[in-house]
């Protein structure tokens, strides 16, 4: 029986389990909610559920720990999981990993017409101030995240797409007026 494809979000938890060494379900939804993008729901009904899934399945394994009166699971990588994080990273990279990326922005923008051209005006303004709060994250996000290669390749690509959408918002303005 061929193996079990695994979505983004199992793939990207395997990612995190591995960098960050050992970590408890808390710390892998903190490592979310700080990251400047909202791909992922790092919300406690997604995260620990899916840490157990993917322990059943035999990709991570556990160890309880004390910190004081506390009590937490730390979950590493097994070898199996490692396997399944390789063969997602790639190569080959599927098709779902090469598209044009998830942006909310861009699909409000779609439908700026709805708008009078006040609107259109206020909601440019609005959108490039939004951006300008993304990159603070993009920005405090790099520096809690250290200085290892891929670390900067994360944040490279952060810097990269905010400049990106600032030029096509420039560009947007100038074909729908605002």
């Amino acid at each position: 029986m061929p193996a079990k494809r695994r979505s983004e979000l199992e793939c990207f938890v395997l990612g995190l389990v591995w960098q960050l060494g050992a970590a408890s379900p808390y710390d892998i939804r903190r490592h979310m909610q700080n990251s400047p993008s909202t791909q992922w729901s790092a919300s406690a009904g997604a995260i620990y559920p899916l840490v157990r899934r993917l322990q059943r399945a035999g990709l991570l394994s556990s160890e309880a720990k004390r910190e004081g009166k506390r009590r937490r699971r730390e979950y590493r990588i097994t070898s199996k999981g490692l396997g399944v994080l390789r063969a997602w990273i790639g190569p080959p990279i599927g098709e779902e990993a090469v598209t044009v990326a998830h942006d909310p922005l861009r699909s409000r923008a779609r439908f700026l017409e709805a708008l009078s051209e006040a609107d259109r005006r206020a909601w440019f303004v609005a959108a490039r101030a939004a951006l300008d709060e993304v990159e603070k994250r993009v920005n405090a996000w790099a520096a809690e995240a250290g200085a290892s290669r891929s670390a900067r390749v994360m944040n490279k690509s952060g810097e990269l797409d905010v400049k990106s959408r600032r030029a096509w918002l420039d560009e947007a303005a100038k074909i729908v007026g605002g």
